[in-house]
């Protein structure tokens, strides 16, 4: 599940003290405006601190209009600051630079209890009961590098995070929904973990009285040691399943794939995480020579060609394509519709090329601007052509796909 960043619209307010502000906010808007970079080699954002009534932020502006802006702090958290809100605006270092493991480390420790314990990988630190940590730091290393290598091989450009990852593996589903209130995130009993486009964190939970199913992780030979299969035996299916999902979610976000502001449609995000659940195709390597139930998410499959193939009309996936609705309103559908795209997208050569195309579109979108239906679509079309036609393609190809 993917908890995005919310987009919240403010009535105008006409009142005198709200129009006292605006020569302020005005003044605020150009200092953003005027921020350089210190060299045009390395054009890295300044540090910047910024006051509202409430509390003050230090990070780095990462996108802005004349009401609104989006400033990350130093552990990669999101803040959303209406303008004429602000009260101060100064640059307080040269450039922004990510708080250090030991920063990370000691925010970590103040908000979690004695019985759990910090870990960290290359790109990781990870929060799990005593004695699970390290393990878990090497389950979400591992697949970071499956999903890196997936992107690559297919002509994706990477960049490395600009953060440390974050990873909270709470003991127990009471513990995971407190977290949730902390978060400001909408538990439910079906809920088993979520990356916060907001926090840049993934959280879940690892309940004992869920081992009654069997993980599908496969790690690579190289991690093949008695820690890592222990872990790896004692881990559900479920928890590994959420490990996978939310972890492809957060690395796409932090290694260029994805925009964290920008509206990128639901049926990319989603299908893109599911189609990776597939252990064959996070392996490093080409996905040639792979058996089809190594390739494709058999669980999706079966929806698409059970359940929702009665209910499957012509242009669902130029509905999927234009808005999020369908999400919303019939949720398995979607996922297994979305699966069954990305896969379609992302297994031709020649498609797949063009699905890079479409994505770098994606990320080069102005994030301040809303994403209308028309412009989803357009912007689609650009790249692949007729959508009709496609979705033709697509069903016939997908009428190919064998089940083991």
């Amino acid at each position: 599940m993917l908890q995005f960043v919310e987009h919240h619209r403010h009535r105008r307010d006409l009142s005198f003290s709200r129009r006292a502000l605006v020569p302020l906010a005005a003044m605020i808007l150009a200092a953003m405006s005027s921020l350089a970079p210190l060299d045009a080699a390395e054009p890295k954002s300044r540090l910047v601190e910024i006051k509202d009534a409430e509390r003050s932020y230090v990070g780095k502006v990462v996108a802005k209009c004349s009401q609104n802006c989006y400033l990350m702090d130093q552990f990669g958290a999101m803040s959303y600051l209406p303008i004429s809100r602000l009260e101060s605006f100064k640059v307080v270092g040269g450039s922004y630079r990510s708080s250090t493991f030991m920063e990370f480390r000691q925010q970590l420790q103040s908000e979690f209890p004695s019985g759990y314990e910090i870990k960290n990988s290359a790109h990781y630190m990870v929060v799990a009961k005593k004695g699970r940590a390290a393990a878990f730091a090497t389950l979400f290393e591992e697949i970071y590098h499956q999903v890196d290598a997936f992107y690559k091989i297919r002509g994706f450009e990477t960049n490395a995070p600009e953060v440390i990852l974050v990873a909270i593996v709470l003991g127990t589903q009471e513990e995971f929904k407190e977290y949730c209130g902390r978060d400001e995130v909408l538990w439910s009993k079906d809920l088993r973990g979520y990356y916060s486009l907001k926090s840049n964190r993934v959280a879940l939970y690892d309940d004992p009285s869920l081992l009654n199913s069997v993980t599908s992780v496969q790690p690579s030979a190289s991690l093949q040691n008695d820690r890592f299969k222990a872990l790896v035996n004692s881990v559900s299916g479920e928890t590994a399943d959420t490990v996978v999902h939310e972890t492809t979610h957060q690395v796409g976000y932090n290694i260029g794939i994805h925009s964290r502001l920008g509206e990128t449609p639901s049926w990319v995000v989603e299908g893109l995480a599911t189609v990776l659940e597939a252990p064959g195709l996070r392996s490093r390597g080409k996905s040639t020579g792979k058996s089809i139930s190594e390739k494709v998410n058999l669980q999706r499959l079966d929806w698409f060609r059970g359940e929702y193939e009665s209910r499957r009309k012509p242009g669902d996936i130029a509905n999927m394509i234009a808005s999020d609705d369908f999400f919303r309103s019939q949720a398995l559908d979607a996922y297994s519709a979305a699966w069954a795209f990305t896969y379609f997208m992302t297994e031709n050569p020649t498609r797949a090329r063009k699905y890079v195309r479409y994505l770098k579109l994606l990320s080069e979108r102005d994030p301040m601007e809303a994403y209308s239906p028309e412009a989803r679509l357009k912007d689609f079309q650009s790249v692949f052509g007729d959508i009709a036609r496609l979705e033709v393609d697509f069903l016939r190809s997908m009428d190919r796909v064998e089940s083991p």
